[in-house]
């Protein structure tokens, strides 16, 4: 019968032999997987427009509180988090929805045409659901 100190001397060598090897080892395809946008952060400002005005610029139809807005957007900014290298970029939605909470969807439809509004939120690459953290509203004329 052996010992209990040739086992523990045995399990021993063992798992030390199973770290040296792990550690020793490639990585075995850890960098050859594809990475792929998860979640883009989106920052957007500009300003609502009175229904059926027209403005120059790049225009957005923005759904809040499910009411529909013309929105000219005179700054968009989108940080993503992880990238597929030679990905081609998602087209951006020509229409938003905006999700929330409660307080930051009635801040949003609330703003009125010639408030600065910056939107702050997240989405998945390429949806049109933006679900927000921050809602900025600064009265001031719209730049022309």
């Amino acid at each position: 019968m052996a010992s209990p100190a040739r086992i523990t001397d045995g399990v021993a060598g063992l798992l030390a032999a199973v770290l040296a090897a792990s550690v020793c080892a490639p990585p075995v395809a850890a960098h050859d997987m594809p990475r792929t946008a998860v979640r883009e952060l989106v920052r957007l400002q500009g300003y609502f427009l009175e229904a059926g005005a027209q403005a120059g610029g790049e225009t957005l139809d923005v759904e809040v509180q499910g009411q529909v807005r013309p929105f000219r957007l005179v700054d968009r900014q989108v940080f993503i988090a992880v990238a597929a290298a030679g990905r081609p970029a998602e087209a951006e939605p020509a229409r938003l929805t905006l999700q929330g909470t409660r307080e930051l969807l009635a801040r949003a439809a609330q703003a009125r045409p010639g408030t600065r509004v910056t939107l702050l939120g997240e989405r998945r690459p390429g949806s049109s659901e933006i679900f927000l953290a921050a809602v900025d509203l600064c009265p001031e004329p719209p730049v022309e």
